[in-house]
C-alpha cells in the first residue's frame, strides 16, 4: 500500500543537496559576494528571455549585477535602469506613507481606519474592537488575503478588475473571525483599504503620494505606477511559470498592495535609506516600520510594519528582515541585515527562481545554488532524518538521512528499520507517537534500536543538535 512519510521539524528536517557552509566575508559586502553572484546569474540567465538584477549596498558603497533579457522580443538586456513590477514590495511604500504621516501629525496609528475613509465605506468590527490603521499595516486586522472572485476570472484579471465598489461591498458584509490585533494574517485587502484611507486623509492619489513623499526626497526617479513614454523601452516583460510572456499588471483599488514598478538603482537608494546609510527626514518613519508586532508565524516568521524575516536562519551577529513581492510574471525582494548595515535588492521578470530566497542567501553568506534560489535556509533542532511508516507492515523506517546532520554523523542510512526509541517498541505506532518519544531541546540524547538492510541489529544513540536545512 506504499509508504506514509512525515517530516517533523521539531526533531527532523529536510536537507539541502549542497553543504550550507557560510561563504567567507571580507571588509566590503559587494566585493565578497561578486564572484558567486556573477556565476549564479550566468548559469541561470545567460540564455532565455528573462533576467535578474541583484544590487548590494553597505557602508562601503553599492554595486549592481545583472544578466538576461528584458523579454520584449529584442536582444535588449536587463540592467540597473530596467523597470520591473515589484508586487508586494509596494506594501512597504504604503506603510512608509502611513508612518511618515504619523510623524507629520496628520494621523495616529491607533486611529480607527473608519475615521479616515469616505462616509460610503463601512468597516467591520469585532464587538467594540474597531480596525485601526496599525492593524492594517501590521496585517492583524483579521481581513482575508483577497476579495472573492465570483466570476472565476484568471487571478491577474480578477485583481485588475477589482474596483472601489467591490471593496465597499466586501467590507459591508464581512464578519471578522478574530479580534483586530490578535493574530497575523497577511492581507492584500487590508493594504487596499489602508491606501484608501491615506488617499482620503491626505487628499491626493496613491501614486502622487508615493512620488512626492518618498521617491523625490530619496532621489528615486524611476519608481512609478504609470509608465512614462520615455521609460517604455526600459520596461521588462514578465514571464509566467511556463516561460510565456504576460501582459503588464494594471491594478485599481489594489494598487497600494502591489502596483509599483521600480529599478534596482532606485531600490538600492530605498534600502540605503532604511539602513541609515543616507540622511533623510523619513528616517524616524523607517525606524517605526521596524517595530516587531508578531513572532513565530509559520510562513512569515517575525513580522513588523510590514517587514518580516520568513523565519530564516539568522547567522550570529546578524538581524535579517525584508519583504518580497510577486506578480504573475515578476518577483522581487528588498532585504537587510540591520546589525551589519547591509542591504540586498533582487528583481526578476520570471517566477521560477525566487529573489527572496536568493537575497536571503546572500545576506546569510550561503551558497547560491538552485536549492537556495527556491527555498530558504532555516535552522532546526533535531536528529536530521525523516521517518516513514509502511502501512502494510506498520514498520517504522528511516526514509532519508540528511547531509551534515547528527543522524548522518551517527552512521544512519535510509532503509534502517526502527524497533525501539528510548526503549519503547514503535512497530504499529503512528508517527506522531514516535515523534513524541524524541521531544526535547538541543542536547537531548535519543536511543535507537535498529535493524539494518542486512537484518543486523544495532544500537545507536544520537544527540539532538541545531543544524541548517532548506525548507
Amino acid at each position: 500500500r506504499g509508504l506514509l512519510t512525515v517530516v517533523l521539524f521539531a526533531c527532523v528536517a529536510i536537507s539541502p543537496r549542497h553543504s550550507l557552509s557560510a561563504v567567507p566575508a571580507s571588509h566590503a559586502f559587494a566585493d565578497a559576494n561578486a564572484d558567486r553572484i556573477e556565476a549564479f546569474l550566468r548559469e541561470h540567465f545567460a540564455d532565455g528571455n528573462a533576467g535578474m538584477v541583484i544590487g548590494l549596498v553597505d557602508r562601503h558603497g553599492s554595486r549592481l549585477f545583472f544578466e538576461g533579457k528584458l523579454g520584449n522580443g529584442t536582444d535588449a538586456r536587463v540592467d540597473g535602469d530596467t523597470l520591473f513590477e515589484i508586487g508586494s514590495v509596494t506594501k512597504t511604500f504604503t506603510a512608509l506613507l502611513l508612518c511618515d504621516a504619523v510623524r507629520r501629525s496628520e494621523l495616529n496609528l491607533d486611529d480607527p481606519v473608519v475615521q479616515h475613509l469616505p462616509d460610503d465605506i463601512s468597516v467591520p468590527a469585532h464587538g467594540d474592537r474597531q480596525i485601526t490603521l496599525k492593524n492594517l499595516v501590521a496585517h492583524d486586522a483579521g481581513i482575508p488575503p483577497m476579495l472573492d472572485n465570483p466570476r472565476q476570472l484568471p487571478p491577474q484579471e480578477a485583481s485588475e478588475s477589482y474596483e472601489i465598489d467591490d471593496l465597499q461591498a466586501f467590507l459591508a458584509t464581512h464578519k471578522l473571525a478574530t479580534i483586530p490585533g490578535e493574530k497575523f494574517r497577511y492581507s492584500n485587502i487590508g493594504y487596499a483599504l489602508l491606501g484608501q484611507a491615506l488617499q482620503h486623509r491626505l487628499e491626493d492619489n496613491y501614486e502622487s503620494l508615493v512620488i512626492e513623499r518618498i521617491c523625490r526626497p530619496l532621489g528615486m526617479n524611476n519608481t512609478v505606477i504609470t509608465i512614462p513614454d520615455e521609460a517604455r523601452s526600459r520596461l521588462a516583460v514578465g514571464h509566467n511559470a511556463e516561460g510565456q510572456p504576460i501582459s503588464p499588471l494594471e491594478l485599481q483599488v489594489m494598487a497600494p498592495a502591489g502596483a509599483l514598478r521600480s529599478t534596482a538603482k532606485d531600490l538600492l537608494k530605498y534600502a540605503s535609506a532604511h539602513l541609515d546609510l543616507q540622511e533623510t527626514e523619513l528616517r524616524p518613519a523607517m525606524e517605526q516600520m521596524q517595530e516587531v508586532q508578531h513572532r513565530s508565524d509559520p510562513n512569515f516568521g517575525t513580522t513588523a510594519l510590514p517587514w518580516f524575516d520568513r523565519a530564516v536562519y539568522q547567522p550570529p551577529g546578524s538581524e535579517l528582515s525584508g519583504h518580497d513581492g510577486g506578480t504573475w510574471g515578476f518577483l522581487s525582494f528588498v532585504g537587510f541585515d540591520r546589525k551589519l548595515q547591509r542591504g540586498v535588492v533582487v528583481i526578476s521578470n520570471q517566477v521560477k527562481l525566487h529573489p527572496s530566497c536568493v537575497g536571503m542567501a546572500v545576506l546569510q553568506g550561503m551558497p547560491l545554488t538552485s536549492g537556495t534560489a527556491t527555498q530558504f535556509v532555516r535552522e532546526y533542532v533535531g536528529i536530521g532524518a525523516a521517518l516513514s511508516i509502511d502501512e502494510a507492515t506498520s514498520q517504522i523506517r528511516i526514509s532519508t538521512v540528511f547531509q551534515d546532520s547528527p543522524a548522518a554523523r551517527a552512521g544512519l542510512t535510509p532503509g534502517h528499520r526502527i524497533e525501539k526509541i528510548n526503549g519503547t517498541p514503535v512497530t504499529g505506532k503512528p508517527l506522531k507517537e514516535c515523534f513524541e518519544l524524541m521531544t526535547g531541546p538541543a542536547g537531548t540524547k535519543i536511543d535507537f534500536e535498529l535493524i539494518d538492510n542486512s537484518g543486523n541489529q544495532t544500537l545507536v544513540d544520537i544527540t539532538k543538535q541545531k543544524f541548517l536545512t532548506l525548507n
